[in-house]
C-alpha cells in the first residue's frame, strides 16, 4: 500500500510537497530527478493528513509510477505513467521514467521513444541523453552512443567512468 502524506511548509522543500512514505516507513520526496529518502516517520508533528493512495491527477500516477518503478513492477509503472502522461502530455519526466521501465523490460524501441519526447520537452534533460546512450550502445550504434554522451556532458552531467571505459573498447574509440 502506497500513502499519500501532505506535510506542512517547514518541511522538506518549504513548498509542503507530497512524499510517498513505504513500506519500510521511509518518507521519501517525490522530485523531477527522482526520489529522495527523507527518513523514518518519526516527523509526526509536521504531518498533516495522512490518505490511502486514490489517483486522481497525474501528480498521482506519477508518484505511483515511480514508486512501482523502484520495485521493479515495470507493467505498473508503465500504466501509471501512461495515465499521467495522458493527462500531461508535456510532462517530460513522465516520458523519461515510463522509457526507463521499458528500458528495464528490453523493450528499446519504445524506451527510445520515450526517451526522444523527453527531450523534446526538456531538451537539457541531461539523464535522457545518458539513459538513450545505453540503449544504443546494447545495439552496438557506437555513434549515436558518443552523441548522447556529449550531450549529456555539455548539460553537466559527467558520464560513468566504466561506461566510457567500455564504450572506448567496443567503440575503438576515444571521444
Amino acid at each position: 500500500m502506497i500513502v499519500s502524506v501532505k506535510l506542512d511548509q517547514s518541511t522538506v522543500d518549504g513548498r509542503g510537497s507530497g512524499v510517498l512514505v513505504s513500506r519500510r516507513g521511509f518518507l521519501k520526496h517525490m522530485t523531477a530527478g527522482g526520489v529522495i529518502k527523507v527518513g523514518l516517520v518519526a516527523l509526526v508533528g509536521t504531518i498533516i493528513s495522512v490518505v490511502v493512495h486514490g489517483c486522481k491527477d497525474f501528480k498521482d500516477y506519477y508518484n505511483r509510477g515511480i514508486a512501482r518503478l523502484e520495485k521493479r513492477e515495470h507493467d505498473g509503472a508503465i500504466s501509471d505513467f501512461t495515465k499521467a502522461i495522458e493527462m500531461r502530455p508535456g510532462f517530460s519526466m513522465a516520458h523519461f521514467y515510463r522509457g526507463r521501465a521499458y528500458h528495464h523490460k528490453g523493450e528499446h524501441d519504445q524506451a527510445i521513444s520515450d526517451f526522444n519526447k523527453a527531450i523534446e520537452i526538456d531538451p537539457r534533460l541531461a539523464v535522457a541523453y545518458g539513459e538513450r546512450a545505453v540503449i544504443y550502445f546494447i545495439r552496438k550504434e557506437y555513434d549515436k552512443v558518443w552523441e548522447n554522451l556529449h550531450k549529456q556532458e555539455s548539460l553537466g552531467l559527467e558520464a560513468d567512468p566504466g561506461f566510457l571505459k567500455a564504450l572506448r573498447e567496443a567503440s575503438g574509440r576515444e571521444k
